[in-house]
């Protein structure tokens, strides 16, 4: 009975072994636990639902329909979510255009009945996968993407979740991009609705995606963007690195290659962790996991999403892999790129372009690299024009201007103006730390056979360069390496896979897995023994020689329990496998440390409202009309004198209301005149003086002539921040009381 039980195998149940399907039970199910956490249930229901039935499922059968899909229910699932994230928003942007935001999700029943009733439709949609995942692949990948999630959760709302309700426990850039979001309901183009007056030239389809999801779930905009948005995409985002790195790995009707199993959920916890080596005991260097901008920085969540599906169909229409009709899907994602994150584009064209060179040297068909190139560059041109308006945003040519901005520089500066040597040195450390976390991009060799590795490698690179060659205000040109570092993950586990198959030992993944526990091992004890080192030559020593020493012990160890391989082999596998996994040590050690949590994820941002401030906002929203506007006392987060920190965004991302002048940070004339005067972005005073001056004037010495002059401008309500400054209490003769709260008041002219 036992034997025949083997011979028949483990139960299929259509699309996969049962244990295998299990494995994705628990990673919903944290999910669901993450978004319920931090917001209310019926809300947590719903958007669940929406995400599942109105984006996930409809993009599945497009997925399956146009691109002719079926590998496994992992990519299935993750690529449909993106498919379908990439049509809202398309829809989305031409309902709103007629007016129609409420109508957007329309086109998800349109697609389903398509691909339930169409005969030959459902044909094509719902058939059994070709290669569903193994358990113990299928198990690895919900434990990688566990971790991830986990991560992101507890550092992201874990601290800022519930919002409004601490006023030293908040976050400017998310209120900016509700603020963003809320102009995104009812506005096109959308505007800065914290700053009457000014265009907003910007990536804003996120916010787009936002409000979409908003109108047509009934969900507020706060739990969106501080519970619920975020899980998806970076859900999707996990999935699909380990999608990008399975296509390398289990090519189409052929046996899988080594690694197989393991290679993708350990591109996953690299991706999402990894980015640096971190041997400095309370300066971390600039680190590009997906886990620290996942959160609060929803644009790139997004993009880092779109990204890796675009890389997926980019390499197989390269390798010209299914029907033609997959050129479709790419053009659709990267319309959807354009203007989700400024940094995905550019580097699919130098991907397409270093496959042009490649096969060009080679005196092959360039044709496919060629219509893919073009193709890229004239979405990324036309997002230049229509998104973003030609403006830049501050980015400039700057060798190595980055490295001026990261942490180790101002450690290592002397005197004033900008010191080379300093900054040489930060270039040197930070590279390094870059390199190592991704060792095994060294070992890849015969898989630069393959255009989908060039094509990766085109990215990576044109990311690395990106961010080396320019500069920007708020270090905005980092997320040029964010993008591309999945990328580097991904072909540093193809060259970590690549050695542990010369070892032509079927047990090389214990061998990986020892290596990676020694990795974090010898960084737990190299940091440890830098909290008294000054300087970085000493503790980047002592972590090179602990890594050295655990490859070393596991390489030994191998060969000693008489395995398969040389020892060489051994050595460099086991070396790689600590590098890229002890790169993750800080951010998994930040889950449990309070210190490593703050070199790795910053200190938890201040300057937001009082639960009453907030209440008072959101008064505004629930009794006054979409177009009126709002004036504020409340410009400055921080204050010192003559300086104010302008990124004050709440009271418009609760409101939804257009302000006159609460902040005026992020903007596009902020970044022109940072450039221009070398001031700190967040610190450039507001242009327009005089209006600044009768606005706040209102509050502080009101008279009719101040509040008439108000009143011409369109003004209809004001918003009285008592912790903001002084409010005079003869305000209320010249205009009508309407709501109070402990800390502001909301009047209307009369």
């Amino acid at each position: 009975m036992h034997s025949r039980a083997r011979r028949r195998g483990p139960r299929s149940i259509g699309n996969g072994t049962a244990a295998g399907r299990a494995a994705a039970l628990p990673l919903l199910v944290l999910a669901v636990w993450m978004m319920a956490a931090r917001a209310p249930v019926l809300d947590v229901l719903v958007f669940t639902a929406y995400v599942g039935a109105g984006v996930m499922l409809p993009g599945f059968v497009l997925w399956r329909l146009i691109g002719a899909y079926r590998r496994n229910l992992v990519e299935d699932c993750a690529a449909g979510f993106a498919i379908g994230t990439a049509v809202q928003l398309i829809v989305y942007l031409a309902s709103a255009s007629v007016g129609l935001q409420q109508w957007s999700w329309v086109w998800a029943p349109v697609v389903l009945v398509v691909g339930l009733l169409d005969r030959d439709a459902r044909a094509r949609v719902w058939q059994r996968v070709e290669a569903p995942l193994a358990p113990l692949t299928a198990w690895l990948l919900t434990m990688s993407t566990g971790v991830v999630l986990l991560a992101v959760y507890l550092k992201g709302p874990g601290r800022y979740a519930p919002a409004y309700v601490d006023p030293g426990r908040s976050n400017q850039d998310l209120a900016f991009h509700q603020a963003l979001a809320a102009s995104a309901k009812f506005d096109v183009p959308i505007k800065p609705l914290w700053v009457a007056g000014e265009p907003m030239k910007y990536q804003t389809f996120f916010h787009q995606l936002a409000a979409a999801t908003s109108w047509s779930t009934g969900v507020g905009l706060t739990e969106l963007i501080y519970a619920l948005l975020w899980v998806p995409f970076a859900l999707a985002g996990c999935l699909l690195v380990f999608v990008l790195t399975q296509r390398f790995l289990t090519p189409p009707k052929a046996e899988p290659l080594t690694g197989a199993r393991w290679a993708g959920p350990l591109a996953v916890l690299i991706a999402g962790l990894g980015g640096a080596m971190q041997p400095l005991h309370d300066v971390g260097l600039g680190s590009a996991a997906m886990a620290l901008s996942a959160y609060l920085s929803p644009t790139q969540n997004l993009g880092v999403m779109l990204a890796l599906l675009l890389a997926v169909l980019a390499i197989d229409v390269l390798r010209k892999q299914g029907p033609a009709s997959r050129w479709v899907l790419l053009i659709l994602v990267a319309l959807a790129a354009s203007g989700a994150k400024a940094t995905v584009l550019p580097l699919a064209g130098c991907g397409f372009g270093l496959v042009f060179f490649a096969l060009l040297s080679r005196r092959k068909p360039t044709r496919t690299a060629v219509v893919g190139g073009l193709a890229v560059l004239a979405i990324f041109v036309g997002s230049v024009i229509v998104v973003f308006g030609g403006e830049s945003s501050g980015l400039q040519v700057d060798l190595g201007g980055i490295f001026a901005q990261l942490a180790p520089y101002s450690m290592l500066r002397h005197g004033s103006g900008v010191d080379r040597s300093a900054q040489l040195l930060t270039a040197a450390v930070t590279l390094a730390g870059w390199g190592i976390a991704v060792l095994g991009v060294v070992f890849l060799r015969w898989f630069w056979r393959d255009r989908g590795v060039v094509f990766l490698a085109g990215a990576a690179l044109g990311g690395v360069f990106a961010t080396a060659l320019t500069s920007q205000p708020g270090v905005s040109q980092a997320p040029f390496y964010r993008t591309a570092f999945p990328f580097l993950a991904v072909l540093s586990c193809l060259g970590l896979s690549r050695l542990v198959g010369k070892l032509e030992d079927r047990r090389g993944a214990l061998l990986v897995s020892a290596a990676g526990l020694a990795g974090l091992a010898a960084c737990d004890v190299a940091r440890f023994g830098s909290v008294d080192q000054r300087g970085l030559k000493s503790p980047f020593s002592w972590m090179i020689a602990a890594l050295l020493a655990a490859a070393l012990i596991v390489a030994v160890a191998w060969k000693t329990a008489r395995r398969n391989g040389s020892l060489l082999t051994a050595f460099l596998a086991s070396l790689v496998a600590a590098c890229t996994v002890g790169a993750t040590f800080l951010p998994l050690a930040g889950l449990i440390s309070e210190h490593a949590s703050t070199v790795a994820y910053g200190e938890v941002a201040q300057g937001g409202p009082t639960s009453s401030e907030a209440d008072a906002a959101r008064w505004l929203q629930k009794n006054t009309p979409t177009g009126d506007l709002v004036a504020t006392n409340a410009h400055c987060v921080v204050s010192h004198g003559d300086s104010c920190d302008s990124r004050h965004f709440w009271i418009a991302a609760l409101s939804e209301r257009q302000l006159l002048v609460e902040g005026w940070g992020y903007t596009n004339r902020v970044n022109r005149l940072s450039v221009t005067t070398s001031v700190n972005t967040n610190l450039v005073p507001y242009w327009n003086r005089e209006l600044l001056a009768i606005n706040d004037a209102v509050f502080t010495a009101p008279s009719p002539a101040l509040i008439e002059r108000l009143r011409r401008r369109g003004v209809r309500w004001l918003y009285a921040d008592n912790r903001a400054g002084q409010v005079s209490p003869n305000l209320k003769q010249y205009v009508r009381l309407r709501q109070a709260t402990l800390d502001a008041t909301i009047y209307e002219i009369r």
